[in-house]
């Protein structure tokens, strides 16, 4: 196990997708028996730790969205050598790129930095 800085931006984004449209930050706190208060925390990016392997395999057994626990282990900075994905390389990659591209255009110049922001992030993914 290796550990890397903690990215609170992106584990906060991770974070409200698991939560999902449906829940309020109260009730998905309490489908994942946490408290309330350090979920809002970590949601707020205010909690300068990351949290515990325990708490992350919580949410993440409440997440929506298909969020994984290797995501969130590995926005929380905890990465297992072993555990490497390989992503499949699909026929319609090159129209996935392009639908991708106009979604992209049609965000705000604050929307485009935070998603190169991730993807610089994920692109640092072993």
């Amino acid at each position: 196990m290796s550990t890397k800085p903690f990215n609170k931006k992106i584990f906060a984004i991770l974070l409200e997708l698991s939560k999902g449209e449906e829940r309020s930050w109260r009730q998905f706190a309490s489908d994942c028996d946490i408290s309330y208060v350090q979920m809002r925390k970590l949601a707020l990016m205010q909690q300068e730790n990351p949290p515990r392997i325990k708490l992350i395999k919580k949410i993440s057994q409440n997440s929506a969205n298909d969020i994984t626990y290797e995501d969130l282990l590995f926005t929380a900075g905890i990465n297992f050598e072993n555990n490497t994905k390989t992503l499949p390389v699909s026929s319609n990659t090159l129209k996935q790129g392009e639908l991708f591209y106009e979604k992209y255009l049609s965000l705000s110049m604050g929307q485009k930095k935070m998603l190169n922001d991730f993807i610089d992030f994920l692109s640092n993914r072993p």
